[in-house]
């Protein structure tokens, strides 16, 4: 696979007529090593936008990812600009500095299409391969100087679907990983297993996922399959690390060994399922559904901690509270 040196880009940002100040790279055949197919300071010609179109994923070296960032910065605002022209908004000045805000709105749009993308079609390469350049954006955005977390709540959609769902959950689970310290290596992977945890409900008729009320005995035993799903579907997209599998497996775990799909106890569970189980639940309460209200974000906290208290690792949920404060 790919090193750790090389990290995924978002391809769709790359245009005709246009040179970086980072070279380009893809992965060969074997995914064991990249080579460069667009060095830095190049204008990029209609014929490696052929190129581009037929790989499955591009990356720039780790050393050259600042240069992207502030592309990929200046691209969003251009976004931004558009946006505020089609809410017949104004931007005064063409060099107004770009809220954190506005950054997010524009990526969690950006993210809501490509996750549709990919629960349509799982088993497309290049469906994962954009989900994990959102993770990337993800990561950079908890990592971005200006971080707040009610920024990122103010942009995530309450409409519980399974795609929006995901992104929620990914960046609930990310923010939770800063405040815990996670080095940029493990909120890369938190997020990836976040993003993808239910990726095998796009095994599960609509019926069923989109049901309004409970679900019956039958249709609830179908549900419980989807992270085995989610695993399998991982494996085929070629995901090897344990931790984003485990994460996408276990994350209906309950730590008095209530869950599924195997029943695991306390401490056997891994962290990031933990983390995200928290997050899963934590979205589900606070989204509108079409037979419930959605809580506020205080009420959802009261319910997990006095309700779920038997489920859930309380230590951690105390730690999430201390991060939405």
């Amino acid at each position: 696979m790919v090193g750790q040196e090389y990290i995924l880009i978002d391809k769709s940002v790359i245009a005709e007529g246009c040179a970086y100040d980072f070279s380009i790279f893809c992965a060969n055949k074997s995914k064991s090593k990249v080579e460069c197919i667009k060095r830095k300071g190049l204008i990029v010609q209609s014929d490696d936008i052929i190129v581009f179109d037929k790989r499955n994923d591009l990356y720039v070296s780790k050393s050259e990812h600042f240069a992207y960032k502030n592309f990929y910065k200046s691209h969003l605002y251009k976004n931004v600009r558009e946006l505020n022209k089609r809410k017949n908004h104004s931007v005064e000045r063409d060099n107004t500095p770009l809220t954190f805000t506005q950054k997010v709105e524009v990526m969690y749009q950006n993210a809501s299409k490509a996750l549709n993308e990919l629960f349509n079609n799982p088993e497309t390469l290049n469906n994962y391969n954009e989900s994990k350049s959102i993770v990337n954006e993800l990561v950079d955005s908890v990592l971005d100087s200006d971080f707040a977390i009610e920024s990122l709540m103010c942009i995530a959609t309450h409409d519980y679907y399974t795609h929006t769902h995901s992104i929620n959950v990914a960046i609930y689970a990310l923010s939770l990983g800063t405040f815990l310290g996670y080095s940029e290596e493990e909120l890369r992977e938190l997020g990836e297993a976040a993003l993808l945890h239910d990726l095998g409900k796009s095994k599960i008729s609509s019926a069923i996922i989109n049901k309004d009320g409970p679900l019956t005995k039958d249709e609830f035993e179908i549900m419980q399959r989807h992270p085995v799903s989610g695993v399998s579907i991982g494996l085929q997209l070629g995901i090897k690390n344990k931790k984003i599998l485990d994460g996408i497996k276990y994350h209906h775990e309950k730590i008095d060994g209530s869950g599924y799909p195997d029943g695991l106890y306390k401490n056997d569970i891994p962290m990031y399922a933990q983390i995200i189980c928290l997050c899963d639940i934590f979205d589900a309460l606070t989204s509108h559904r079409s037979y419930k209200k959605a809580m506020t974000s205080f009420e959802a906290l009261k319910l997990m901690k006095v309700e779920m208290n038997k489920h859930i690792d309380v230590k951690l949920l105390n730690k999430m509270i201390l991060m939405f404060r």
